[in-house]
């Protein structure tokens, strides 16, 4: 009688030992799947921030492409206006020098009027 009682309990340890392997196994798959899962959605967000960086990366290229271009294109607009106001600043000396010379020929001619009309003859001819 003993003995078949130190057997049953055997042979329930053994079912017991068994059930207990069999849950181990299942919960290590679970706990795989879930690292697994865990791991692959770490994994889609690293991917997705290095894609974010790779495109960043790429817009500041561009952006001091861009950049160096506009810095070039101001500098020939400055240059060009200087140009501008230079000529014009030249042309309104021109234009001084202009009207000082037809003040000086407006009082000519009429020192010549005046010389004509006072003497009545002229001994000298004028050229066009």
């Amino acid at each position: 009688m003993l003995s078949r009682v130190v057997r049953e309990h055997q042979d329930r340890q053994a079912l017991f030992r068994e059930q207990q392997e069999k849950r181990r196994k299942a919960a290590l798959a679970s706990v795989q799947k879930c690292t697994s899962a865990m791991v692959d959605t770490l994994n889609s967000g690293v991917e997705k921030a290095y894609q974010n960086q790779k495109k960043l990366d790429n817009e500041a290229r561009i952006l001091q492409t861009q950049s160096v271009r506009y810095v070039k294109q101001t500098t020939e607009w400055l240059n060009l206006v200087e140009g501008f106001h230079k000529n014009l600043k030249s042309l309104g000396d021109v234009e001084q020098w202009a009207r000082t010379i037809e003040a000086d020929m407006k009082i000519i001619t009429d020192t010549l009027d005046y010389a004509y009309k006072g003497s009545g003859e002229v001994d000298f001819v004028l050229l066009d």
